[in-house]
């Protein structure tokens, strides 16, 4: 019996074999994974997609020459440096675990052939074939034999693989590739990491859920934004993909996604999501296998139609092959891990105490119509300016960008900015500035005088080096007034298609105003003419917003009056005298405040 056993075993193979082959040149019904598998794909994601599986077709993809040089630099431009900070924060976690997974070489464990698990898997749940191959070889993946109803090499999963996969609407499969991630994220250097991942799933799951689900794609697919960015919202790779999806620019604007100087959308968790998802639902119709959209997700569909003209019909024959990278052989595997870890994560060692479990914010809209310090719009939300930043991360600057925009605010906190935003916008002045397209042979130095504005101002807001040569055609965002200048901001040029909408009475030779500000430089410098100058002495609780409102004037008035550079970073300290030119009708507040007149000069 002993020498038998192989015998009818091969025979089963054989069989087996055979009737896959016979299945493969039938007509295709339906969707089927990358070995001909019905069983081991999802439930279906629904009708539309089902249907929409289709020969394999490439996404016309812009041709390189297309791309406006203008428009690329716009979006290369430098964050603001109090947002960069925290890109750097997150964009060095991902360089983190992406070092410590290529030192320990995980993506290269590449699983054996194994072409009875194959053939098996060719077959269909109810094949009694399949029945009686497992029943010969204990398997049907390349897990290794269960033994008393678990999983060899995962002692911590309390059932079989069966049980395990009917968790999950994605494929789920346990190799050696898997076990492997598996054990990565539990390794010293990558479990705080993945600690961090897990509390922030808890504010991002639930909302990417419900966008997939409405998108007809499978619930788990959540777990490829958790491989790709740790749910991290600014995350960067060294490929320059961003955002918790992860997307390269091109992709992104493909996609949708709004990439300038004043806004990213693919860090817009619920804006990136839908575009993955979009993305996702044509990689599959392009491959008709999860596993395979995947990989295309990570390497380009590109890779994918190469490999499966080398005869590589599946992921995992791929991963044997020599066209997808280490990274891309990894990915699949790494998604598997992730999702089976971070469903039974106390049972893999992730405690509840150990977990900062984040919660979602739900949110309130508000229309900006113009740029706004992000200062001022906190201010009148009565909400501090993190909050801000942290609920609406697509932002680049701080401040909203030079056109009606679309901000969040928490939820609750809609009332208390209707009632103080008016008079708010009227006391913080606006961010002015002019927009300039570079003559042939034109220099910053002439530019600067050309708008009685420092050299190295417009440098610094346009994210050039003083004194460098500029493109002829290259649009460049001129700061018109100190709070524009003040703000810190690398101002970004208006899109093309809004300057083709513009009506050409509003255009002059080579300059055009974007935003209006609340007086012309020449004005604000005049401004305080006849008015009697007086001191204030600063009591604890003041800020420079509150003093101008108090005062009727405005922000960037009490900053030029006190020789106060950046707002921002300037720390107001009790006792201080400030000067101040109030109106000659200064409100009744003001005229309770300690003000002293003092000779003018």
């Amino acid at each position: 019996m002993i020498r038998m056993k192989p015998l009818v075993f091969c025979a089963l193979v054989a069989l087996a074999g055979g009737a896959a082959l016979a299945a493969e040149s039938l007509p295709a019904t339906g969707p089927t994974d990358g070995t001909g598998s019905a069983a081991a794909l999802p439930p279906s994601p629904g009708p539309a997609l089902a249907a929409a599986v289709a020969q394999p077709e490439v996404a016309a993809a812009k041709p390189a020459g297309d791309e406006d040089p203008a428009d690329e630099a716009d979006a290369s431009a430098p964050d603001e440096p109090v947002i960069d900070q925290e890109v750097q924060a997150e964009s060095a976690e991902l360089e983190q675990v992406r070092a410590a997974e290529e030192k320990a070489r995980v993506s290269e464990q590449v699983p054996p052939e194994d072409a009875a698990a194959r053939a098996a898997a060719r077959l269909g749940l109810e094949s009694p074939l399949r029945q009686r191959l497992r029943e010969a070889f204990g398997r049907e993946s390349g897990a290794g034999p269960e033994s008393n109803g678990r999983i060899a090499g995962l002692p911590e999963i309390d059932h079989d693989l069966r049980h395990l996969q009917a968790e999950y609407d994605i494929p789920i499969e346990v190799n050696e590739q898997v076990l492997a991630y598996v054990r990565f994220f539990q390794a010293p250097l990558v479990r705080k990491h993945f600690v961090k991942w897990l509390g922030r799933s808890y504010r991002y799951i639930p909302a990417f859920r419900k966008i997939l689900r409405d998108e007809g794609l499978p619930e788990d697919t959540v777990f490829l934004a958790m491989i790709e960015s740790g749910f991290g919202n600014l995350a960067t790779s060294r490929a320059k993909a961003v955002g918790p999806w992860q997307f390269i620019p091109a992709t992104g604007k493909r996609m949708g996604l709004k990439q300038d100087f004043w806004v990213d959308e693919r860090r817009d968790p619920e804006k990136a999501a839908r575009a993955a998802a979009k993305y996702l639902k044509e990689l599959y119709k392009q491959t008709g296998d999860w596993r395979l959209a995947w990989a295309g997700y990570n390497a380009g569909v590109g890779k994918i139609f190469k490999a499966r003209a080398k005869g590589q019909t599946d992921f995992w024959s791929m991963t044997r092959g020599r066209v997808l990278k280490a990274e891309t052989k990894g990915y699949v595997p790494k998604l598997m891990a992730a999702a089976i870890v971070t469903k039974h994560h106390e049972a893999f060692g992730f405690s509840k105490e150990e977990i900062e479990a984040e919660a979602w914010q739900d949110y309130d809209e508000v229309s900006i119509p113009t740029a706004t310090p992000l200062a001022a719009v906190a201010q009148a939300a009565e909400l501090p300016e993190k909050a801000l930043l942290e609920l609406n991360p697509e932002l680049r600057r701080t401040c909203t960008p030079p056109r009606a925009y679309t901000l969040k605010l928490p939820r609750g906190q809609k009332e208390a900015f209707a009632r103080n935003w008016p008079g708010v916008s009227e006391t913080v002045g606006k961010l002015a500035f002019a927009q300039h397209r570079v003559g042939r042979g034109e220099s910053l130095r002439a530019i600067a005088r050309t708008y009685r504005v420092d050299e190295v101002a417009i440098a610094r807001v346009n994210g050039l080096r003083p004194a460098r040569h500029v493109k002829a055609g290259t649009e460049l965002v001129i700061p018109l007034n100190a709070l524009a200048r003040n703000q810190g901001v690398a101002f970004a040029s208006a899109e093309r298609a809004s300057q083709a909408a513009e009506p050409r009475a509003r255009r002059t030779a080579g300059r055009k105003v974007v935003a209006a500000a609340g007086t012309s430089a020449r004005q604000a410098d005049a401004g305080s003419a006849g008015r009697q100058r007086a001191t204030v002495q600063v009591r604890s609780g003041d800020t420079l917003w509150s003093l101008a409102r108090r005062f009727g004037v405005a922000v960037e008035e009490l900053c030029r009056w006190n020789g106060i550079r950046n707002p921002r970073s300037f720390k107001l300290q009790a006792g201080r005298a400030l000067v101040v030119y109030p109106p000659a009708r200064p409100s009744r507040s003001a005229e309770a405040a300690p003000i002293r007149a003092a000779a003018a000069g």
